[in-house]
């Protein structure tokens, strides 16, 4: 039986939570479609995933990983934006707080929070 999209939706593939600063890795041939914040929270590191299927559609925190919105002011194409920018994460000055409540949703291999005994984050499986 084929799976239908509705069926992957949060959680039905899975789900990982964590709240301390070790590195999470989605599953062999899986990536984390959306992470939901469960407090104010930062990131250490996010890299989305590099399949061939969406290489480039999300944003991560480094040079490169500015998603769909990577092109230059006027070189915008049928497939991708401009202004996309890089989330400020790790030893950046000004780290990138996502706050309780949001869901953030993309395609990410790995990621690390900033530890947070209070709060933390799930991260949804899909394939």
């Amino acid at each position: 039986m084929a799976i239908r999209t509705q069926e992957q939706m949060f959680g039905q593939q899975g789900s990982i939570f964590t709240n301390t600063n070790t590195q999470v890795v989605a599953p062999t041939g899986k990536a984390f479609y959306a992470i939901q914040f469960l407090a104010d929270t930062t990131f250490d590191e996010l890299s989305p995933a590099t399949d061939v299927v969406n290489t480039g559609s999300c944003v991560g925190d480094d040079t490169g990983e500015k998603g769909l919105g990577q092109n230059s002011a006027g070189s915008e194409t049928s497939t991708m934006g401009s202004g996309g920018q890089i989330i400020n994460a790790g030893s950046d000055a000004n780290l990138t707080k996502f706050p309780k409540g949001m869901i953030i949703y993309g395609r990410w291999e790995s990621f690390t929070i900033d530890a947070d005994a209070d709060g933390g984050v799930i991260a949804y499986i899909a394939s």
